[in-house]
């Protein structure tokens, strides 16, 4: 028996040629209470080559050495063991240690046993995941020669084999993280396009809606178009024709018709300026001069239904902001006021600044806003129990267009009734920044 410290790793002198080539030698182990048994083998096995590799042996005196060898070195290829060294069955223990706890099974192990008796070979065989058994008297320099042939042949095509699988792994898993890939890039493909369905889909919900705010408000001026038509007829038909009554005819179906073009032109402007595709050019504005510029503009038809429309703002309040956007705003909340107050009422439209935003008021004496007015006051294409009182249009856009103009410029827009025929604010409240002008 030799003790812990004889465990050693002894190699091979190799030729200077297969130095220079860089082969890798073959390893083998031998496992073998008999030092005799080691020196005989390091003979038998010193000019051994094998597909122009030669030998690295190694050695362990005991089972327990064995084990801290092959949990070291898992690169054996072939180990020589004796059966009976601790114990009558510690090499039979060792098989089963690299077999089932290190979980190799590649290497190839020959038994060798100088006591068959205690280790009967069919029980060994059928038992253990061993690859060859000889007794040490059989063991011959020959037939140790052939059974280490044989048994690194058998190592080399298991490792090819071995290394195929990893390759054949490492393949499938590149296979499979290809296909995530392709999946979630197709997955991600039928969500644009299911996007792209369901814009389509509220473009043509769109397209309906407008359509049938068309022909409702066409109606109206078409009915009247076609009721002073039929006069006409009978007018033409007297003798002698009444001239002035005529005329006037003609003027109201030139009227109508003009009401009509106008009409068209705000449908298509309303429709272009769709509310979910709005952008922002930002930049400064001052929102007392966009103030102004929509009061002017809404005066003259005010001012035509004998309404009064005044303005208290500062002269000058900064913002940063789509100028064009924010007067579209503006110019929707003032039109609404003059378009559905009575003659001889008052607009108010007020501009104050506020801590850390802007406030723009527009008060008008109108009928107000009922329940139901208040739950669907800024949808699309909703018509509230108000009527215009000068025989305005109305798309049902104006509103809703507003709100996403307040909510891009990260603001918000409100409404409150003052009561049944008393009127109605609306306002918009936009945020002032470091940037924009201090009080």
């Amino acid at each position: 028996m030799v003790d812990e410290s004889d465990l050693f790793y002894l190699t091979d002198d190799m030729p200077q040629d297969e130095e220079a080539g860089g082969a890798r030698p073959w390893t083998v182990a031998v496992i073998d209470d008999d030092w005799a048994v080691h020196e005989a083998t390091r003979f038998a096995l010193r000019d051994y080559r094998l597909d122009g590799r030669g030998l690295e042996i190694l050695t362990a005196g005991s089972a327990a050495d064995g084990r801290r060898l092959v949990a070291e070195r898992p690169d054996i290829a072939v180990i020589l063991l004796d059966v009976v060294m601790e114990s009558d069955d510690a090499g039979l223990g060792l098989v089963d240690f690299i077999r089932r706890d290190l979980g190799n099974e590649t290497v190839r192990i020959i038994l060798r046993t100088g006591q068959p008796g205690q280790a009967p070979e069919r029980r060994i065989v059928i038992d253990h995941d061993i690859n060859d058994y000889k007794a040490k008297t059989e063991l011959t320099a020959d037939r140790l020669f052939t059974t280490l042939t044989a048994a690194l042949r058998s190592y080399a095509q298991l490792e090819r084999l071995e290394v195929a699988h990893r390759q054949l792994a490492e393949g499938n898993a590149l296979l499979e993280q290809r296909v995530a890939e392709r999946t979630a890039s197709l997955r991600e493909a039928n969500e644009r396009l299911a996007a792209r369905g369901a814009e389509l889909a509220r473009a043509n919900r769109l397209k309906s809606e407008m359509l049938g705010t068309i022909a409702h408000d066409l109606k109206n001026p078409l009915g009247i178009i076609l009721g002073r038509m039929e006069i006409l007829d009978d007018l033409v038909r007297q003798e002698p024709p009444p001239r002035e009554a005529i005329r006037a005819q003609v003027e109201h179906v030139r009227s109508s018709a003009r009401h009509m073009g106008r009409m068209i032109d705000a449908l298509i402007a309303d429709a272009m300026g769709d509310a979910l595709d709005i952008t922002l050019r930002r930049g400064p504005a001052d929102l007392a001069a966009l103030v102004a510029d929509v009061a002017t503009s809404n005066r003259v038809l005010a001012e035509r239904k004998g309404q009064r429309l005044t303005v208290e703002a500062p002269e000058r309040l900064m913002f940063t902001g789509d100028a064009d956007r924010l007067r579209e705003a503006l110019d929707n909340l003032v039109s609404n006021a003059v378009k559905y107050s009575p003659g001889g009422t008052n607009i108010t439209l007020s501009l104050v600044r506020e801590p850390g935003r802007a406030v723009c008021h527009v008060r008008d004496e109108g009928p107000g806003l009922s329940a139901e007015d208040e739950l669907r006051l800024f949808g699309r294409f909703q018509r509230l129990s108000a009527q215009p009182t000068g025989g305005e249009s109305a798309t049902g856009l104006g509103l809703f267009i507003t709100r996403r103009i307040a909510e891009l410029h990260g603001g918000t827009v409100t409404a409150r009734s003052h009561g049944p025929d008393r009127g109605a604010t609306f306002s918009l409240l936009l945020p002032l920044d470091d940037g924009d002008d201090a009080p």
